[in-house]
């Protein structure tokens, strides 16, 4: 039998958006920048048990994870931008031999943190990331019909093996 009786949560504070910080440390010039970022979803397969009837469902063997995505506010000098930029060129199609050295010499993948904070700004999760590697970035438009200063921002996708949560408030 089920217990349909009331429960009340230990904490009734809700999730700020604001409360993040991400550090990965083959993008030292990103970090600072980082305007949003993502905690991605997981879905898992499902097998398909054949039945005389409806067929009938189980979970499969097979956990998959959405893209990890930050926005990034672009710095004047575009090192942020231009970090992920060469990872990226660097790891698909490098145009010398040299832009290959230098990326395979930093490392393929990284490993990133995400760090969820309290309401207080006291870290709360942390998410571990491994084997990060940038699927894309963005490109930057320039147009000087806007009247009003909107600084850049540039979208960065990373598929990565999988990540673990660790709660750093109950340890």
């Amino acid at each position: 039998m089920v217990d349909i009786s009331s429960r009340q949560p230990d904490n009734i504070n809700f999730l700020s958006p604001l409360g993040f910080k991400f550090v990965c440390q083959a993008m030292p010039e990103t970090e600072y920048y980082c305007q949003s970022a993502n905690i991605p979803g997981v879905a898992i397969s499902e097998i398909q048990v054949p039945t005389p009837l409806n067929p009938h469902f189980v979970p499969g063997d097979v956990v998959t994870y959405e893209t990890m995505d930050l926005r990034i506010i672009v710095d004047e000098n575009m090192k942020n931008w231009l970090e992920i930029y060469e990872w990226v060129i660097g790891l698909g199609s490098p145009q010398t031999s040299d832009q290959y050295k230098k990326q395979h010499k930093k490392g393929i993948t990284a490993d990133g943190v995400l760090v969820i904070l309290t309401g207080s700004n006291n870290p709360q999760l942390s998410l571990h990331f491994t084997n990060m590697w940038p699927m894309s970035i963005s490109g930057l438009t320039f147009d000087i019909n806007n009247s009003d200063v909107t600084y850049l921002t540039a979208t960065v996708s990373f598929k990565y093996n999988y990540y673990t949560i660790k709660n750093l408030l109950n340890t």
